[in-house]
């Protein structure tokens, strides 16, 4: 048996989940839709030369209305944030169940007002990327499984070493220069004695790894992930993104140009000037990236005297694909939108799956996404759980 998969957006972490969708997810069926005819070409195209298979089981399509998605188990949207708010609405329409890679908490928060008043009893699950996403599932397993109460999160794309990005930013754009944008404006969620607080996004740097990375909170969360850590019991969180020395006090002084601070015009062409920066550009061909994801939480011994607790986690670095040619980013940031759409076409019409929003820690079953991620790392000495007792 397979299952029928809708997926907006043949970009790169679009054409990561299609591959990833029929390789890993049991696919049937898989209907991309992508507007932009240039940027589905290449998707055929890449898909063909990796070779996937069973390629026949692929439609691609320009557009496509709530009659083309009927019959489909779930749809997965690896269109930029700004369109998933309009995407979910169709999905909704169609009678599909709908998730997509997440990333701003407005849009977030639009979606679970679509679906209450929508009334569906469909499931709604935004933010199932690499973070927000696999992170937050991760982080909640550290807080279910050993009842950690102090969760901190470090997340990062990056060129695989500091002198590899060849540019003074010292990065690489492996996703839309929008989403970048928004991840480093606004405000971040964090616990603080147990109470939600907010922390004004790059309002500090902290060096980690030793000082070879630095890391500052972006607002990649929303705070209904925050809410539901708190109501585990965790008492201290906080989620901060990773990036090679110097990066962070660059961006910050976008700000003193008009920057980062909710001009969407200003920022408009802030985007368009990174995306037009040849130096910023990832080439599949030429460069490679890793992706860091660290999560470190701990909790109190039993019976120990105040001040000795027991620290659980994970810990990926993981590198870009040499044969798929796909990067790191692409392949971790689809993998928490393919994982979530198989769970859910797994589960569908079952008490596991939500009817109505959530965000994808609330509801799936952690030690499975382990396990996920274990198959799809497989032979690699990366993404294993981590147990470091401390005191």
């Amino acid at each position: 048996m397979g299952y029928s998969y809708a997926v907006f957006g043949a970009g790169r972490q679009g054409t990561a989940a299609i591959y990833d969708l029929l390789t890993c997810c049991e696919a049937a069926r898989v209907l991309v839709v992508e507007p932009d005819a240039q940027a589905l070409d290449r998707a055929r195209e890449r898909l063909v030369r990796i070779g996937v298979p069973h390629p026949e089981s692929v439609t691609f399509a320009r557009l496509a209305g709530a009659s083309d998605l009927r019959g489909t188990d779930v749809a997965l949207s690896c269109a930029p944030y700004r369109f998933n708010a309009e995407l979910t609405r169709l999905a909704l329409e169609a009678g599909v169940a709908f998730c997509d890679l997440g990333g701003n908490p407005e849009v977030v928060t639009q979606q679970e007002r679509i679906a209450r008043e929508t009334g569906a009893g469909l499931a709604v699950v935004p933010d199932c990327g690499v973070s927000p996403g696999l992170s937050n599932i991760l982080a909640v397993h550290v807080a279910r499984e050993h009842k950690a109460d102090e969760i901190r999160v470090r997340c990062g794309g990056l060129p695989i070493t500091e002198s590899a990005a060849g540019n003074p930013l010292k990065y690489k754009l492996v996703f839309d220069p929008h989403g970048l944008i928004s991840e480093y404006s606004g405000n971040v969620p964090v616990l603080r004695e147990g109470r939600l607080d907010y922390v004004e996004a790059l309002s500090c740097i902290e060096p980690f790894d030793g000082g070879r990375l630095e890391a500052s909170p972006t607002s990649n969360n929303s705070p209904q992930v925050v809410g539901y850590l708190q109501s585990l019991g965790v008492r201290e969180y906080d989620y901060m993104t990773l990036r090679y020395p110097g990066h962070w006090e660059q961006v910050r002084a976008w700000r003193s140009k008009g920057f980062l601070c909710g001009n969407a015009e200003a920022d408009g062409r802030l985007a368009q000037e990174l995306a037009d920066d040849t130096a910023l550009r990832y080439d599949p061909a030429r460069d490679r990236d890793r992706l860091i994801l660290d999560v470190l939480g701990s909790a109190g011994m039993r019976g120990a005297r105040a001040g000795l607790r027991q620290y659980y986690g994970f810990h990926l670095d993981v590198p870009a694909d040499l044969r798929t040619g796909f990067s790191a980013m692409e392949l971790t940031t689809s993998w928490g939108g393919t994982m979530v759409a198989h769970y859910l076409a797994k589960h569908r019409g079952t008490a596991r799956v939500p009817t109505g929003f959530a965000t994808p820690e609330q509801f799936i079953a952690t030690g499975w996404v382990v396990d996920e991620l274990h198959r799809r790392l497989s032979g690699a000495s990366i993404g294993e759980e981590r147990h470091a007792p401390t005191s």
